[in-house]
């Protein structure tokens, strides 16, 4: 009450006549109201501290903040506190001037202008250069502009979503949104309960929420703060904002309970071009950065992009988020090798990639659930794990962790068409794929038939239409998915050419050898302790060698025949026979 109603009081002559030199009357009776006629007027129980005012609107405010003061002291002239004027609450130790108590809260009501942004404006200059809190109550006046406070740390504080609303209505660049640059690296930015509306399309790209701190080193004392804000267009999601939030070189943050709307997409089967983008926008700008903050409880709908990541970013957390009709989920095209980012329990329902990450390392994708949107003709891919080319470097998407998630991809594209595949890890490396669960997927996994050192084990699969791998991984070890051969994949592995093999790379464990002529297999690779294989002859071409590496009974070749046999188990430094049948 007294930040809402004290504020405007001290700071602005909208409670008094604009001219008038107000007295303050005071009665020295415990608990005694004193007598105010007209609006404006102040006074004040001596005897229990009490303050009074009477409102514009006839009402009456109080507020036991302040204790006794001297009889006869001017508390306001033209809008100005008096010098001469103090209070203290009750109990302090110093009296304090009443403008130090409340020259760092603005209401932008108390401010004239026929637009939220010129009052806004007003509010923003008239906070000392160390800043404050900007009130934004319900029943403020439409904005044909921007919102903007910069070089200073400011709190805006509304009364909730859905209450303190504040409805823009220009899509000129730059005209709409609240755009904030505190400068100081040291300055953090509050933003919490308001509803940010655009009663028009923002086909300029305006976000609704604008923070932008200095491209220079920097470290994790930024720390914006955004919590419990709405940003939608009008009606039933009938207009869209360009972004929700977009974010320049922020470390230290949280972003949390926020609500995003874009425009609806009706029965789109590819995400429509005219809607909002990225409902998150985070930017690290080279030196920059953007690190080490958290994006939890976000609600999106019809957005392109729950959270788009650029630039020189790590350790970010996006935990607990909804994505419900966006095109994609969690992006970072561009990572450029930045380790330690964090994306578990949350639900996305896209239409045409879920998790998209490229060149980053050392993350964690963990237990969310992924969808494909049932309208969407497109091709579908759950998790997508890419390259990185920045002129001679590429950076890979290596040493991540993808485990526990489960994915419905509507294999055969549902109603509308499209391919749906699990994991695309056609541009990582190193990676651990395991727990996970599959539904209706096209392809389980692709691994782009190069020769990543993936790890996958423990995923199950249900309803797969053509198999687990389009494409294998030349150097990937595979072990305890279930079920080994899922849709189309074949019972076996067609083994020719003699040589060293590759085993690891397959699923299956079935190989038959069907050469044309004769030759020698010398030894199976890329397999971990305790992998199974059995080579089952199709003719007497094939020969498997005796050596270091392959432990055969009698210490001598095993010679295929047709309908013959050879079990071999790895222990980890050799392959030795189990059984054979001849």
């Amino acid at each position: 009450m007294m930040s809402r109603i004290l504020a405007p009081l001290v700071l602005s002559s909208a409670l008094v006549a604009p001219a008038a030199a107000l007295e303050i009357k005071s009665d020295p009776r415990p608990g005694a109201i004193p007598s105010l006629t007209a609006p404006g007027e102040i006074a004040i129980n001596r005897a229990d501290g009490r303050l009074f005012w009477r409102m514009p609107d006839g009402s009456l405010g109080t507020s036991t903040l302040l204790n006794a003061l001297p009889s006869g002291r001017r508390a306001v002239e033209q809008g100005q506190s008096d010098d001469q004027t103090v209070a203290a609450p009750l109990g302090a130790d110093l009296p304090r001037k009443i403008g130090e108590w409340f020259g760092d809260r603005a209401n932008v009501m108390a401010f004239a202008g026929s637009d939220l942004s010129t009052r806004f404006a007003k509010a923003c200059a008239s906070l000392p250069s160390t800043g404050g809190t900007i009130y934004l109550p319900k029943g403020m006046p439409q904005s044909n502009g921007a919102l903007v406070c910069n070089g200073k740390p400011v709190s805006l504080k509304g009364d909730g979503p859905g209450v303190s609303q504040v409805v823009f209505t220009s899509a000129a660049a730059g005209a709409a949104g609240i755009s904030l640059s505190p400068g100081d690296a040291l300055r953090p930015i509050t933003i919490d309960g308001l509803t940010l509306t655009t009663s028009v399309d923002q086909t300029a790209g305006n976000a609704a929420i604008s923070l932008r701190y200095a491209n220079a080193l920097s470290n994790i004392f930024k720390g914006p703060r955004i919590t419990n804000v709405e940003i939608a267009g009008v009606g039933n999601n009938s207009t869209y904002w360009g972004k929700g939030i977009d974010a320049y070189n922020i470390w230290g943050f949280d972003f949390h309970g926020i609500h995003v709307r874009g425009k609806d997409v009706g029965g789109a089967t590819s995400f429509p071009d005219a809607n909002m983008g990225a409902a998150i926008s985070i930017t690290g700008e080279s030196g920059g950065g953007c690190s080490d903050g958290k994006i939890s409880g976000v609600n999106v709908f019809f957005a392109r992009y729950v959270g788009y990541v650029s630039g020189d970013c790590e350790g970010l957390h996006w935990t607990d988020n909804t994505g419900v009709a966006v095109d994609q989920g969690i992006v970072w095209p561009d990572a450029k090798g930045h380790p330690g980012f964090f994306i578990s329990n949350n639900h996305f329902n896209t239409f045409s990639t879920a998790i998209v990450i490229y060149g980053a390392q050392q993350g964690f994708i963990t237990s969310n659930l992924l969808y494909k949107w049932t309208g969407s003709s497109q091709d579908w891919r759950g998790i997508y794990l890419g390259a990185y080319v920045n002129g001679a470097t590429t950076y890979y998407a290596s040493d991540n962790i993808i485990r526990g998630n489960t994915l419905y991809g509507y294999a055969g594209g549902g109603a509308a068409g499209g391919a749906a595949i699990g994991v695309d890890a056609t541009g990582g490396d190193g990676n651990t794929i395991s727990g996970n669960r599959f539904y209706r997927m096209d392809w389980i996994f692709d691994f782009g038939n190069i020769a990543t050192t993936n790890t996958v084990f423990d995923n199950n699969a249900v309803g797969t239409a053509q198999g687990w791998q389009k494409r294998v991984g030349l150097s990937t070890i595979s072990r305890n998915n279930n079920p080994v051969q899922a849709g189309n994949d074949q019972w076996f592995i067609p083994l020719s050419g003699g040589g060293s093999v590759n085993v690891g790379a397959w699923f299956q464990r079935f190989f038959l050898a069907a050469d044309g002529a004769a030759v020698t297999y010398t030894d199976f690779t890329n397999a971990e302790a305790g992998r199974q294989i059995t080579i089952i002859g199709q003719n007497a071409n094939s020969t498997i060698a005796n050596n270091a590496r392959i432990h055969l009974r009698g210490g001598v070749p095993f010679v295929t025949s047709q309908g013959s046999s050879l079990t071999l188990t790895y222990t980890g430094e050799y392959w030795q026979e189990i059984g054979r049948a001849q």
